[in-house]
């Protein structure tokens, strides 16, 4: 097991014209925030991710803080929300750790409004740091629909090799997989 206690509670914020992005280790506190932002990025990413990652009301985000933290706490995975001004502006998470070959999968969520603005680059860009240091992982995996192009663009912005097409990967659904050797 990978152990997780250790990562920070916060990583370097995102820093854009309207102000910083607090990447904030997923808490509880937060479920109001995350029901909004739920409720704005729902149409576009419940056909990937499924509702259970993109709760919208307050009672569900809390079941879905709570438990991103129970599994932080056994070594699956570690979720930082985006913060700006009191609003959440979506996750990322690191998860599926594997401890013994030291790999991963990195994914996010974004509110429409933060979109094609960096702020997913740069949000990648803070997951691969805490993926080498502390986590000291190997590989992170990255998965995308087929026909998303601005996901696609992104992990190729980030270097990732792309892999091949998983059938049925995710919800039944094919997906793109991309890798980062790290």
């Amino acid at each position: 097991m990978i152990d997780l206690s250790t990562v920070p509670i916060r990583l370097a914020p995102i820093r854009t014209d309207a102000g910083q992005i607090h990447l904030i280790r997923a808490n509880s506190k937060y479920a109001d925030s995350v029901a909004e932002a739920g409720k704005l990025a729902l149409d576009t990413v419940k056909p990937w991710m499924g509702s259970s990652l993109v709760p919208t009301t307050p009672r569900t985000a809390k079941q879905l803080l709570d438990t991103l933290e129970e599994q932080r706490k056994i070594g699956y995975g570690v979720c930082y929300l985006l913060i700006w001004q009191q609003q959440c502006l979506g996750m990322g998470v690191v998860n599926y750790i594997h401890p013994i070959h030291k790999t991963a999968n990195m994914g996010l969520w974004l509110v429409p409004e933060a979109r094609g603005k960096g702020v997913a680059y740069t949000l990648c860009q803070r997951l691969i740091d805490l993926a080498t240091q502390p986590l000291k992982l190997n590989r992170l995996e990255y998965l995308t629909l087929p026909d998303n192009h601005a996901s696609i663009k992104l992990a190729q912005s980030l270097g990732a090799q792309k892999e091949g097409l998983c059938r049925r990967r995710v919800f039944g659904q094919d997906a793109l997989l991309f890798s980062l050797l790290i």
